[in-house]
């Protein structure tokens, strides 16, 4: 009798035990039917967001490989779905932008990173080509890593930017050609200058010395009439040379930049010692960028000696690979450059030039603590 109560014990605790293992593999079977339902309704959304957005979608493999596209892609491109599933992305590039794609591959599936994005440009089913922005990022489906792309099209900004760029180079035409003005006017005025101050003058002496004589009343007076004369004569040649050589300077044409700054160091040391330090290549350059160069720093050398108020001054020059570095310090009585107009100063030509070379150009200085004034000119113009 006891061993049959206890049978039945057995029998019922198993019972209990198989009710409760069918109750929690029902409630585990709801959980699963509502997470495939909340799955298939997620899915549903992605689907509806991806097909009916207005932003151009599509989904990629490893190999850059099309997955699916959205309408928008379709309407970018103007292929239909099966003309451009299965087909590479980079069938549909232009070959300058084939290895931005081939990075996006490698960084998001070799290297693992989260999302990747840059402009390029795709070509149309009827040949033609449009600007667009590429973000792409990874996702998990079924075990495969797959690449969700946004493709925003961005002709209309690059056009702007294609507008803003012309608009920026014919500003900096215009700089240029306000600039070789400017430098032209500058070297005119100059050259009267000697013209007239020097050449002229004396040219007008010499007249009158020669006019003298046929008014000399002994021999005496017409020999010194003579003698004066030649005098002047003399110094009309040595200035005509001046000026000839400060056009095209006759050791520049010979022997290139880096003699004639040496020269013109030497020339112009007086009241002002001027040292010379060279530095770099001491081969020749390009005879346009020699004879600016030059022009700017005998004009920076003369700048020292009317305005600066120094003894000594030490004039660089660094032929670099890429261009020319120059630059003059003094150790004058300087200045402070936020108020003092550059033209006042005699630099207005100097930044003319500057500029027609796109060079910059840099002025360090304060007042008892002299200047620097630093160029760079690059060895081709922008």
């Amino acid at each position: 009798m006891l061993v049959t109560e206890d049978k039945v014990r057995q029998v019922e605790d198993e019972l209990n035990r198989l009710k409760e293992q069918v109750r929690q593999t029902a409630m585990i079977q709801r959980e699963k039917d509502r997470l495939e339902s909340e799955y298939q309704r997620s899915q549903k959304r992605f689907r509806t967001v991806f097909e009916e957005s207005v932003i151009g979608k599509k989904i990629i493999d490893d190999q850059l490989r099309i997955v699916k596209v959205n309408r928008a892609v379709l309407a970018m491109l103007g292929y239909s779905e099966n003309e451009l599933t299965g087909k590479l992305i980079t069938d549909f590039a232009q070959a300058d932008f084939i290895p931005r794609w081939k990075e996006l591959q490698e960084e998001l599936w070799t290297n693992e990173r989260p999302s990747f994005s840059f402009d390029t440009c795709l070509i149309k089913k009827d040949g033609t080509s449009f600007w667009c922005h590429i973000t792409t990022i990874i996702i998990e489906d079924n075990g495969d890593r797959l690449g969700y792309t946004i493709l925003e099209d961005i002709s209309e900004r690059k056009e702007l930017e294609r507008l803003r760029e012309l608009v920026r180079e014919q500003e900096h035409r215009q700089e240029i050609a306000e600039a070789i003005l400017n430098t032209q006017e500058e070297e005119r005025k100059r050259i009267a200058e000697s013209l007239h101050n020097g050449l002229g003058q004396m040219l007008y002496g010499a007249k009158l010395s020669l006019s003298s004589l046929s008014s000399a009343r002994d021999g005496n007076e017409r020999e010194q009439a003579i003698r004066y004369s030649e005098k002047l004569l003399d110094n009309c040649i040595h200035e005509c040379r001046r000026i000839s050589h400060d056009l095209t300077p006759a050791i520049l044409e010979e022997y290139g930049l880096i003699e004639a700054v040496r020269d013109i160091c030497q020339q112009m040391s007086g009241p002002v010692k001027f040292d010379c330090l060279i530095k770099g290549s001491h081969a020749r350059t390009d005879r346009f960028m020699e004879v600016i160069s030059y022009r700017i720093i005998q004009e920076l050398m003369v700048n020292v000696i009317k305005h600066a108020g120094a003894t000594h001054a030490v004039t660089k020059i660094e032929m670099a690979r890429n261009g020319i570095h120059i630059s003059v310090h003094d150790n004058g009585k300087g200045f402070d450059p936020s108020t003092v107009k550059a033209k006042g100063i005699g630099l207005q030509s100097i930044r003319s030039k500057v500029i027609l070379l796109s060079g910059d150009l840099d002025i360090s200085s304060a007042e008892n603590a002299g200047t620097t004034v630093t160029i760079y000119i690059p060895k081709r113009v922008k």
